[in-house]
């Protein structure tokens, strides 16, 4: 089938409640939806959430896909996605979440057109279905308490965002652990806000609490820093910003820097490079988590399939925050006693309400 529109849509989604982070202070879930037609009516449907700290936004991301894109992609055989993409990769370096969104809009259109599942068409399901870890924005102790207790009592394990500040934080995941009790699962995100020396002192605090995982204690690219939290962690400690491509990744797992990597199709930029970073932490002994921001269900869809074809992906992922949200154009996916199933119809398996 013969690829004959490519169009890109802005979406703005405002959130039922702000996510409170260490760098950002989220209301409105803004990214890009991306629809691909077929010469044979098929459409498939890909989205990326776009923020200025991830350094993209919905403009730059349209404005490339419009640009350079779409002009790799139109009037050629959609079963040569591999070959258009090498294409975009060649016109165009970086822009990862603006080539995430059309790559999966073709993924889509491509499953779609041989009537499979997603899953199916990237080699089979490994997995039905994924447990899910819910994010907990920064707060004070009681609120996040509060929050986190209604969290655990729908079967989801626990993400807690902190500020930077270990004086205020400590607090926050000490008042959690007591509401919801020992045998949760709870992992820290910084998002990058601690100096190494202070990002020890709370990781200590945090094994006495029965913490899991500490996630991006440093800034990204203080790969040092990194390694010396690490080195002195009695916890897990894990990298998000830090993996920002393959590259990184067998950096990180070389230098022995992290136990685990958090890493997302829209962060990396495609399907393949997500599935590279598995399968190379599957073989190294290291953990790898899947995790999206708060978007349309499409990201969610995208991500949820790829954890189901990929063993080296976590069972335990961070999907789900289209919850969140409201506005979105799309159904068909829903947390249920804290898992999320592979929908079983052609492509993502989600449809489009309208807009």
């Amino acid at each position: 089938m013969k690829i004959e529109k490519i169009e890109t849509r802005k979406l703005e989604m405002p959130y039922t409640k702000p996510l409170v982070t260490a760098t950002n202070n989220f209301t409105v879930a803004r990214g890009l939806l991306v629809t691909v037609g077929t010469n044979g009516g098929v459409e498939g449907y890909g989205y990326a959430d776009l923020f200025p700290r991830a350094g993209e936004t919905p403009e730059t991301a349209q404005h490339v896909i419009e640009t350079v894109l779409k002009a790799k992609a139109m009037g050629r055989e959609l079963e040569d996605l591999g070959r258009i993409r090498a294409d975009m990769d060649h016109a165009l370096t970086g822009h990862p979440r603006a080539k995430s969104a059309l790559e999966g809009a073709l993924y889509d259109a491509l499953a779609r057109s041989y009537h499979m599942p997603l899953s199916v068409m990237l080699g089979g399901k490994y997995r039905s279905e994924i447990k899910v870890i819910k994010m907990v924005s920064v707060g004070d102790p009681e609120a996040m308490a509060a929050e986190a207790k209604e969290l655990v009592a729908e079967g989801l394990s626990l993400k807690l965002k902190v500020s930077g500040r270990l004086e205020k934080d400590l607090p926050r995941v000490v008042a959690v652990r007591k509401a919801v009790g020992d045998d949760v699962f709870i992992k820290i995100d910084a998002n990058e806000a601690y100096d190494a020396k202070n990002a020890i002192r709370l990781a200590k605090a945090l094994a006495d609490l029965g913490v899991e995982i500490f996630e991006q204690p440093v800034p990204r690219d203080q790969f040092d820093a990194l390694w010396e939290v690490k080195k002195h962690s009695p916890i897990k400690i894990e990298a998000d910003q830090s993996c920002r491509n393959f590259a990184d990744a067998q950096m990180l797992i070389k230098n022995r820097m992290v136990d685990s990597i958090n890493t997302g199709i829209p962060k990396v930029g495609s399907i393949g490079e997500v599935r590279r970073i598995a399968e190379l932490c599957e073989a190294s002994g290291i953990r790898c988590a899947l995790s999206n921001t708060a978007g349309s269900v499409v990201g969610d869809a995208a991500a949820l399939h790829l954890a189901a074809s990929t063993p080296g992906i976590a069972p335990l992922c961070e999907l789900g925050e289209f919850e969140v949200i409201t506005g979105d154009p799309f159904f068909g996916l829903a947390v249920t006693k804290g898992t999320l199933t592979v929908p079983e119809g052609e492509g993502l398996g989600v449809s489009l309400r309208g807009f």
